[in-house]
């Protein structure tokens, strides 16, 4: 993966959403309509596995979340390219719900 700004699209439980963030050495900085995210990954092939920290910055009542937790961590999982990919990962407290979150890089940071 190369730095840059991604879009992610995450799916679960039939419930969509979108974070928008950078990637930069490693590092990953977002935040969606209502969470801040922070997290890490490391890349080996086309394999990809790190972990996220979701810490709410807003409650919207006119929005349906697929966690609804205010501050949680998640690891996840998945493979990805150059600018692409996909990983998959679980919310806390909820098993058997698995997230889908596919990403692509826009450009440039």
């Amino acid at each position: 993966m190369r730095d840059g700004i991604y879009v992610v699209s995450l799916e679960a439980g039939g419930i969509k959403g979108l974070i928008i963030g950078t990637l930069r050495d490693g590092l990953m900085t977002g935040c969606d309509r209502t969470h801040l995210v922070t997290g890490s990954y490391k890349q080996k092939g086309n394999r990809l596995g790190g972990r996220f920290a979701f810490r709410r910055h807003t409650r919207r009542p006119d929005i349906t979340e697929i966690a609804n937790l205010d501050n949680f961590e998640v690891q996840f999982s998945g493979i990805g390219g150059d600018g692409f990919g996909e990983i998959h990962t679980g919310v806390p407290g909820k098993p058997g719900l698995t997230v889908k979150a596919s990403f692509r890089w826009l450009g440039p940071v």
